[in-house]
């Protein structure tokens, strides 16, 4: 998992997204509200198919969240993320964002497996 969480805001413009994206080598952040709740997820594969880099990251994030506890086999998250064809899911714990888990994070622990 990817802890401590990056994420970003609705009013963000994707082109700064873009550089943080790149800068923190990483694919994905949740959207988070002012109040701190999650309102999105923007990844990579969104920014690509944004040809306007002034467009706001609530115009192209997704709503459709998909979350797991922290406390998740790592099995079923896999199978989340393959039952819904996403690379990412929001790990939340009592309302809170707490760190992302990538389908690469999960290839990680299955080639380390013995």
């Amino acid at each position: 998992m990817n802890s401590p969480v990056v994420v970003t805001q609705k009013t963000i413009k994707v082109a700064n997204l873009k550089g943080m994206l790149s800068r923190k080598e990483i694919n994905a952040v949740p959207v988070i509200d002012t109040d701190g709740s999650i309102s999105g997820i923007v990844s990579s594969s969104d920014i690509v198919n944004c040809h306007d880099d002034s467009m706001l990251v609530a115009e192209v994030m997704s709503s459709f969240i998909h979350l797991v506890a922290p406390n998740s086999r790592v099995k079923d998250a896999a199978r989340t993320m393959v039952k819904h064809g996403v690379h990412h899911l929001v790990v939340m714990e009592d309302g809170k964002v707490i760190c992302m888990l990538s389908s690469m994070d999960i290839i990680k622990i299955y080639a380390e497996l013995d």
